[in-house]
């Protein structure tokens, strides 16, 4: 069963306990006995028809995201098509769908901006226009998102105003649909998740070819060591294992295509490659741009000199060679043409050097008389 499959299902299983619905997405307002009950969806049309959106169109004043489906991955275009986060996507269409009216609203245009309901060629627009299409571009659905309002005391009566495009109507409906602001916000920003605790050593260069070295003997060893400490000083143990954990629960802050960020002249950058005691390798290389600095990975398996001991594969400290070079196969998938900004706290440990890694050693005071 395809991803893009699951959204569909997902509503559907949702309506099948709900009932049958009576409000078309093209209906104009109600009023009286005409209006929708708390059954009623106001886009029904779009359960039936959720597999077939292949472009959601994000516009607000200042800025447009577009996130389309081709086959059955999303991307966002206004990063280059780089994957989008399918649970985002997937829960903005299904809570779309599940839209129910609470209330009716204003239907006069001078109150729409109160709502955050305006038309976006308003000057200072706070409305979003939601649009989905289909493959071949016809509009499925098109419609305003406003404010929210969260309900008091946790009753799960949230509700967002709503007016659907070309209509005057608007609604308080009940739910909430998270459309955020930032295309890189829409983004898959998971990107490795190599836990330290699997780690046995890490090397560092810097662009002028000099390098540190942290390393452990055992996965039992509970810190990393660093060879060569200057008489006088003493390890910043803390310091030293830090460099090991940047590729734990990495997420990236943005994205390029990797061919947009060339390797200095020289071929001279800064570089950190991971290893680990079963057997993945991860080569990062720190690239410069303008101000920033940006990452290209590439992961290799190289069967390790003594297997995992079943004992730390049920732990979950490491991993059996198959889902090694699983894991190695899929960073390379996603990672090899384009270059990632991370958090500058993981930056940081990318770049360090031996000496931020020690301290001097305290010295007891002289005794008193001597």
């Amino acid at each position: 069963m395809t991803r893009n499959h699951l959204v569909g299902l997902a509503v559907v299983a949702v309506l099948a306990v709900a009932g049958a619905v009576a409000v078309s997405i093209g209906n104009g307002p109600r009023t009286g006995s005409d209006t929708p009950s708390a059954n009623a969806r106001l886009f029904p049309d779009l359960a039936g028809h959720i597999n077939d959106v292949a472009k959601v169109i994000i516009a607000r004043k200042a800025e447009t995201v577009t996130l389309a489906k081709t086959g059955d991955a999303w991307g966002v275009a206004e990063k280059y098509g780089y994957p989008a986060d399918f649970e985002k996507v997937r829960k903005l269409l299904v809570n779309l769908a599940e839209l129910r009216p609470l209330e009716q609203k204003t239907s006069t245009p001078d109150l729409f901006p109160d709502l955050q309901l305006e038309d976006l060629s308003a000057p200072d627009a706070k409305s979003v226009l939601l649009t989905l299409k289909t493959a071949d571009g016809k509009d499925l659905l098109a419609t305003f998102v406003g404010k929210e309002r969260f309900a008091r005391g946790g009753t799960g009566n949230d509700g967002i105003y709503i007016r659907k495009a070309n209509e005057n109507q608007t609604w308080l409906a009940k739910g909430t649909l998270g459309v955020e602001q930032g295309a890189v916000n829409w983004l898959d920003k998971s990107l490795a998740d190599v836990a330290h605790e699997r780690v046995a050593k890490v090397t560092v260069t810097q662009p002028d070819g000099t390098a540190l070295t942290v390393s452990r003997a055992k996965v039992a060893d509970a810190h990393f060591t660093l060879p060569d400490i200057p008489k006088g000083k003493k390890a910043k143990e803390w310091d030293i294992d830090q460099v090991a954990a940047p590729l734990e629960g990495l997420q990236l802050e943005d994205v390029l295509p990797a061919k947009d960020v060339p390797y200095p002249s020289g071929g001279k950058s800064g570089s950190a490659e991971f290893t680990t005691f079963d057997g993945l390798t991860v080569h990062v290389d720190l690239l410069p741009k303008d101000k920033d600095t940006w990452l290209h990975f590439a992961a290799s398996y190289t069967a390790p000199a003594a297997a995992p001991s079943e004992d730390d594969v049920k732990a979950g400290k490491l991993k059996k060679p198959d889902d090694v070079q699983k894991e190695a196969a899929a960073l390379n998938a996603k990672a090899k043409d384009w270059v990632y900004k991370v958090p500058d706290w993981k930056l940081d440990n990318l770049r360090k050097k031996a000496a931020d890694l020690v301290e001097d050693e305290k010295k007891d005071p002289p005794k008193k008389g001597s």
